[in-house]
C-alpha cells in the first residue's frame, strides 16, 4: 500500500512524499514524486534534495519559456 502526501506546490508542479508500507501499515520504503499539472509523474527520487532540485529547475525552466516568448511577442509588435 501507499501513502501520498503533497509536500510542495509550486508552478503547477507538486512534489509528493510516497511511503510504501508493508501488511502492518509500517513504511518500508520512502520515495518523491515530482508531478506535472495533469497530475502525471514526471520524476521519480530516492532524495527529497534530488526531487527539490528537479522541481526547482522545471520552475526556472518555465520562467526562461515565457521569457522568451514575451520577447517574441515584443519583436512581433515593432
Amino acid at each position: 500500500m501507499k501513502n501520498r502526501t503533497t509536500l510542495l506546490s509550486k508552478s503547477g508542479f507538486n512534489l509528493v512524499q510516497v511511503d510504501i508500507l508493508d501488511g502492518n501499515d509500517n513504511v518500508i520504503r520512502i520515495s518523491y514524486e515530482v508531478v506535472d499539472p495533469d497530475a502525471d509523474a514526471i520524476g521519480r527520487f530516492g532524495s527529497l534534495t534530488e526531487a527539490q532540485n528537479f522541481i526547482n529547475m522545471l520552475c526556472h525552466l518555465n520562467y526562461l519559456e515565457q521569457e522568451q516568448e514575451q520577447e517574441l511577442s515584443i519583436r512581433k509588435g515593432e
